[in-house]
Order: C-alpha cells, then sequence, then structure tokens
C-alpha cells in the first residue's frame, strides 16, 4: 500500500513538473481551462435549467388537471344524489317528509307497486352506471330493490351497507360512500322528516366505479403515470390502469394529512398529486415516476454533450496554438538571459518585434550594452578604491603624528615637575588615539565611557572648579556595545547649550545602569533647561527618520539617535525630559549586547 502511495505521488510530481518549469504549458493549461469550463458550466447549467422548467410545468399543469378532475368528480356525485333526491321527495312515496297535515296513507299494495315501478324506472333510465337502486320505506317496513336480474320486496332490513330497521327506529342522518371491492361503490342516504329528523326512510345506489373513467382520464396526461382513486386512509379504491402501485397506503395517509387539503409531495421516486372530493371521502391520486422528468431533459443532456465536445476538441486545439506561438519569442528570450548567465553577452536579439514582448528584447539589448558598460566601470572603480586607501593611510600619519608630539610634551612636563601639564596633555592624546583607531561602529561601554571621561577632563582644565562630574556605571554594563561617539556629543551639548552662561555651580552626571535586558544610559545636568515648543521640537525630530548627514558636519542628537537606530533596532535610540531652569536629562536605551552581538544573561 506505501509503495503505491509513493508510486503515485512520484508519477504525480512528474505530471506536475513540465507545468512547474515552463510558463508555455502553464499558459496552455490556463487556456484549456478557460475555453473548457465555460463549456461545462453551460451545459450543466443548460440540463439544470431544463429540468427545473421541465419539473415546474409538470406540477403547475397536473395541478390545474387535478383541480378540474375534482370538480368534475363532484359534479358525477351530484348526479347520483339527483337520482337519490328523486325518490327522496316523492310525495307518493313519503306522504309527511315536510311534516304537513298527515295524508291518509294509500293502500299497501299500490305503494309496494308503485316503488317497484320507480325503481325500475329509475334503473332503466341510469343502468349504464347504476348496477342496483335500493329503497327503505319505514311506512311499509320494506326495503325494495330493482337490478337488471329481478326487483322486488323483503323485509330483511339489514345490509352490509345500513340496518334499515335500527336506524327507523331512530333520527340519525346518514350519507356515506362505501366502497363495494367490485369496481363498484354504495351511495346511502337517508330520508329524514324536516320537522323533528325522523327517519322516513333511505336510498341506496350502487354505482360502477368505470363512470369515474373520464374523470381520471382528464388526469392521465403521462403514459407512464398512475392515476387511481383512494379513501382517506390510503387504501386504493378504483384504477381504471393496469399499472403496479408504487405507492404504499401509509405513504397516502401521511401525504392526505397535509393541512392544505390538496397538493404534491417531490420524492426521489417521482411526483404525487392528491386532491380530495366528495366532501373529503374519496381522493384523486396521480403519481409521476421520476424517469419522466429525467427522460425530459436526456435529450437536451445530449445534444449539450456533443455540442460542448465539439467546441472542448476546437478550443483546446486553438489554445494550444495560441499558447505556442504567444510564448515562442518569449522562450528564445530565456535562452538569450541563460547565456548571459555563464558571461556570454554576445546574445543580443535581432530584429525585435514591435509588441510588448519586442520591448521586453530592446531592453534586453539594452541591458547587455549596460552590462558591459558597466564591467569596465568596476574595473576602473577597483582601482580608484586601491588609491583612496592607500591615500587614507597616508591621511592617518598627521592625527599619529599629533599623538606622538603631544605625548613627547607630556613627557617633558612630567621632567620639568609639573603633573597637571601632563594629565591635559594626556587626555587631548587619548582623544586623538580614540578617534584613529579603526575598530567596527560599535565599541564597549567602558571604551565611550572613558572617551567621555578625556573629554571632561578637559572641560574641567576650562572651567575649573565650576563643574562637579560624577560618573556611576554597573559592572554589568561595561562590556556591553554601544555605537562609537555615542556619549561625548550629549556631553557637549550640556555644556554648550545647558550649562554655559550659569552662575551657579554647575553639575554633571553619567548613569549607566541594566534594567531587564536593557541598558539604560543617563546623561544628567543642571542647566538652564529647555522650554516647551523646544522640547517638543526635538522630540518630533527624533521621532522622524534622519536625514543623510553631509561630510564634515558634526554629529548632533538626531544623529546619535539615527545611528543606535540604525545599528541596535528602532525600538531603541534617545529620549529627553527636561524643565526650565531645572536641568536636563538625555537618557540613551540600548539592547544588552557583549561581543559579537550575544545578548548578556
Amino acid at each position: 500500500m506505501a509503495m503505491a502511495l509513493r508510486l503515485a505521488k512520484r508519477t504525480l510530481r512528474g505530471l506536475l513538473r513540465p507545468f512547474q518549469k515552463s510558463l508555455r504549458y502553464k499558459l496552455m493549461l490556463l487556456m484549456v481551462l478557460i475555453a473548457v469550463l465555460p463549456l461545462s458550466l453551460v451545459t450543466l447549467f443548460a440540463t439544470q435549467t431544463t429540468k427545473r422548467s421541465l419539473t415546474s410545468e409538470v406540477v403547475r399543469s397536473n395541478e390545474s388537471r387535478m383541480d378540474w378532475a375534482a370538480k368534475y368528480f363532484d359534479e358525477k356525485i351530484d348526479q347520483l344524489q339527483a337520482v337519490a333526491y328523486s325518490l327522496l321527495l316523492d310525495g307518493n312515496l313519503f306522504p309527511n317528509a315536510n311534516g304537513g297535515a298527515l295524508q291518509l296513507p294509500e293502500s299497501p299494495e299500490f305503494v309496494s307497486q308503485y316503488t317497484i315501478d320507480k325503481l325500475k324506472s329509475l334503473y332503466s333510465a341510469n343502468n349504464k352506471n347504476i348496477s342496483r337502486v335500493a329503497l327503505y320505506l319505514k311506512s311499509q317496513g320494506r326495503l325494495y330493490y330493482a337490478d337488471k336480474d329481478a326487483s322486488a320486496a323483503t323485509e330483511q332490513l339489514a345490509t352490509p351497507y345500513a340496518d334499515w330497521g335500527a336506524l327507523g327506529a331512530g333520527h340519525q342522518t346518514i350519507n356515506r360512500l362505501v366502497n363495494d371491492k367490485m369496481n363498484t361503490f354504495t351511495i346511502v342516504r337517508s330520508m329524514n322528516r324536516f320537522s323533528d329528523q325522523e327517519v322516513l326512510g333511505g336510498v341506496m345506489l350502487t354505482v360502477r366505479w368505470k363512470m369515474m373513467d373520464s374523470v381520471l382520464e382528464m388526469i392521465h396526461s403521462e403514459s407512464n403515470s398512475e392515476v387511481f382513486l383512494a379513501d382517506g386512509d390510503g387504501n386504493v379504491l378504483y384504477s381504471p390502469y393496469d399499472a403496479g402501485m408504487t405507492i404504499e397506503a401509509e405513504a397516502l395517509k401521511t401525504a392526505f394529512g397535509d393541512p392544505a387539503g390538496s397538493g404534491y409531495a417531490a420524492s426521489k421516486k417521482g411526483f404525487l398529486f392528491f386532491q380530495p372530493t366528495a366532501a373529503d371521502r374519496v381522493w384523486i391520486v396521480k403519481f409521476i415516476p421520476i424517469r419522466y422528468v429525467t427522460q425530459g431533459a436526456s435529450s437536451t443532456l445530449n445534444f449539450s454533450l456533443v455540442t460542448a465536445a465539439a467546441f472542448t476538441i476546437v478550443a483546446i486545439a486553438a489554445s494550444i496554438l495560441t499558447a505556442y506561438f504567444l510564448t515562442k519569442p518569449i522562450i528564445r528570450l530565456t535562452r538569450s538571459m541563460k547565456a548571459v548567465e555563464i558571461q556570454n553577452f554576445d546574445v543580443g536579439l535581432r530584429a525585435p518585434r514591435s509588441d510588448e514582448i519586442g520591448t521586453l528584447e530592446r531592453r534586453f539589448n539594452s541591458m547587455i550594452g549596460r552590462i558591459k558598460d558597466l564591467i569596465q566601470t568596476e574595473y576602473k572603480a577597483k582601482i580608484e578604491k586601491r588609491t583612496a586607501q592607500v591615500k587614507a593611510m597616508q591621511a592617518q600619519i598627521n592625527p599619529h603624528f599629533l599623538h606622538n608630539a603631544l605625548q613627547a610634551i607630556g613627557g617633558i612636563a612630567l621632567s620639568r615637575d609639573v603633573p597637571e601639564i601632563n594629565d591635559h596633555v594626556r587626555a587631548i592624546s587619548d582623544l586623538f588615539r580614540y578617534a584613529i583607531r579603526m575598530k567596527s561602529d560599535l565599541v564597549t561601554v567602558a571604551d565611550e565611557l572613558e572617551h567621555v571621561g578625556s573629554y571632561l577632563q578637559i572641560q574641567k582644565l576650562r572651567f575649573g572648579h565650576m563643574i562637579s562630574v560624577r560618573i556611576e556605571a554597573d559592572e554589568a554594563c561595561l562590556p556591553c556595545r554601544i555605537p562609537k561617539f555615542s556619549l561625548q556629543p550629549l556631553v557637549e551639548n550640556c555644556f554648550i547649550h545647558g550649562l554655559e552662561g550659569k552662575m551657579d555651580a554647575w553639575s554633571l552626571v553619567i548613569r549607566a545602569e541594566m534594567v531587564m535586558d536593557e541598558v539604560q544610559i543617563e546623561i544628567e545636568d543642571n542647566g538652564f533647561g529647555i522650554g516647551e515648543a523646544r522640547l517638543g521640537e526635538i522630540r518630533r525630530q527624533l521621532g522622524r527618520e534622519a536625514d543623510d548627514e553631509k561630510e564634515g558636519e558634526g554629529m548632533g542628537m538626531s544623529n546619535v539617535n539615527a545611528r543606535i537606530k540604525m545599528l541596535l533596532g528602532e525600538e531603541y535610540g534617545l529620549f529627553v525630559t527636561s524643565a526650565e531652569q531645572a536641568g536636563t536629562t538625555v537618557r540613551l536605551l540600548l539592547p544588552a549586547q557583549r561581543e559579537e552581538g550575544t545578548a548578556t544573561a
């Protein structure tokens, strides 16, 4: 299994490798997808639209047919009810049905003969649809009937449809439709006196279901559909078609429970339409298999597939040819670039095209020419660099000479027993030595503090005992890295802008301490301070990116802040706090980094 999976992955990578490495293949694939996908989507959309349209038409047309069929069915039932009413409203059969004055009854022989003749007449007039007519007369205590075989009377009043003897003793009204399971159904109605609802008699009409064939024919519009009549429990009452029923009674009963009464239900098998009629005693049911809809959509699908296949083949061929000729000049340009990689600069393209690719070819030719010029320029620059290095070494001779001369003067001062002169000369000498020392842009905090100490010693020579200087530094801070010449410009600012001109004693404090994993150096003086407007301007300058310093300009506060951010990170730099006549404090925030840029513990 694992070996088959690895083989499949290797095969997939082999198939995708040309598309990963070649723009031509990617373009071919993209154009094929652009051509094929719309055709596929249009075909799918047309099929689904046709199917939805056909489904909608099937539902709409059949709902209309079901509604008309129910009305037609009710008309048929009304015709049968009219036959029953013709008996129930006959005054000779029911003389006191309206509760009027009591009429003298006819002789039993007359009533019996009249009733039989009446039933025979009704049967003869309606024998196409009615197979039997029966009439119960309470006044005679008999049940009369007429059919194709005979017409007679009987005193046996208990029938499968109603016990007329029991009903005649009460005031119960009956109006039933009963299925006989012999392709017939029976309508049972009682005759009640209008005033007190006393049962006077009843009618039973046995009707052939075939009478309803014309109703069902109205909705049998699809040859493979199932059309039948059912009762409220889902049992089939009658179907003029021999097709087997695929809908179970329980499913029909569930559908009939819809509060809306009529309607339809769609399922994977097909569409089930149902419509109640005859006062909800009979349901007209129609089932259309789903294959009727799918067969209707299949012709559209086949045509769409053939059309899509033909256009797909043409689109693929056109896409491949277009991608090939479109990428041909790009491939030529790529080969020329690969030749340039191996330092072959004699690959200029001839007769560039006039389109955008031609613009690339002309720019490529121009680039080749510029590369040749740059090679010459670089060669000259190397020579000039060597010359500049020699001049820089010569320029260092003057500071070295001055440093050595100051050392000699210090020695003479010691020999003449003037140590103060030697101390000041040595401080000046150390300043020059620190300036010409050839190291990186980062030095240790200890070196920078030593350099500031030399500078302050020279300032004490100028101002004497007017100034009090205190340097406090944690041992952990001394080996940490700091940009060279970061402190001396800030201390110089204290003298120039904060202390000079102040009549009181001057105080300058330098503190270096470790705060978590950062080094914090504060330079604090008790000078004139900075006004709020000027302080805000300084802070805005420190917040902006510093402009490039021109050669020969002094390194001010902005320069120091920019160098810290550039060398150590944007989150570090200078922060200034001050108040007028209360002094100024400049705080340097640095990462605690030792030699080789490793953070201290």
